[in-house]
């Protein structure tokens, strides 16, 4: 079943990813042809048992202009983005504060292919406005494509996004008054969070969700998040490349805990 999102960009129609012509080479260019992507955590049903928290795997796959949930059994993803991270800093700190690196390689079962683009985040013992987190994103060269911002927010949650000049490009907020953030609870409806994407205007041009990971995966939680990225419309590979960052991002700030965390939780 397709899921008609709430809000729709003009003019927009809808493509099946079978109808998107991918014959890409490789890099930035595997992105710059989606209308969006769906972001798909590996779980670890490990961790869920009380065991040391394991390095994040994520997959990203194409979708269509509507952003729906792609076929995993019958499309292969086009990125693959594994953390690197100590092993003290993943079990004792908050995912908001530890330091890790992302890399972000092109898809390929078989073998292991070059790093397309990595995240690099330090380590920050955040309090309030002091000391806010910040992820840079540049290219496997050395090259910057830009930075994540977590500016301090009292209410509301989201990132800012800035190109390799540090100016902004795209703001991403949702409401705190959403069941994600309120209470952790089973049921679908209850694990999803829209985040709206404005650009540097303040108007919105697109929409991340926070999508349920699955009714058993949640009631064993299971640490395994999902998200669906509707890209705005002319936005170019490299604002494509933010703008998946930043979803990883909130991922990292907001959905993440340590088994320290869910212990602390459980009392």
């Amino acid at each position: 079943m397709q899921y008609q999102p709430a809000y729709q960009s003009p003019q927009q129609y809808y493509v099946n990813p079978g109808q998107i012509n991918t014959s890409f080479n490789s890099g930035l260019e595997a992105i710059s042809r989606c209308p969006s992507v769906y972001i798909k955590q590996r779980p670890d049903y490990l961790e869920s048992l009380g065991f040391c928290e394991k390095k994040n795997v994520y997959y990203v796959y194409q979708s269509d202009t509507l952003g729906n949930k792609p076929d995993f059994k019958h499309q292969a993803p086009i990125f693959k983005c594994k953390e690197e991270s100590s092993c003290w800093q993943r079990n004792f700190l908050p995912g908001a504060c530890r330091a890790f690196d992302l890399k972000v390689k092109q898809y390929d079962q078989k073998q292991n292919t070059n790093t397309v683009f990595r995240l690099s985040r330090e380590f920050k013992c955040t309090f309030l406005c002091l000391a806010r987190p910040m992820m840079e994103v540049q290219l496997e060269n050395g090259g910057k494509i830009g930075y994540i911002c977590y500016p301090f927010m009292c209410c509301d949650k989201g990132v800012e996004i800035r190109d390799e000049n540090n100016t902004l490009q795209y703001s991403v907020k949702g409401s705190c008054c959403q069941w994600p953030f309120l209470v952790q609870l089973p049921c679908e409806t209850c694990q999803r969070a829209r985040f709206d994407i404005t650009d540097s205007q303040g108007q919105k041009v697109s929409e991340l969700w926070k999508e349920s990971a699955g009714f058993c995966n949640a009631l064993c939680n299971v640490d395994a998040t999902n998200f669906r990225l509707q890209f705005p419309q002319q936005s170019t590979s490299r604002q494509k490349a933010l703008l998946l960052a930043a979803a990883l991002f909130i991922d990292f700030n907001y959905f993440e805990e340590s088994p320290q965390d869910q212990n602390n939780d459980s009392i």
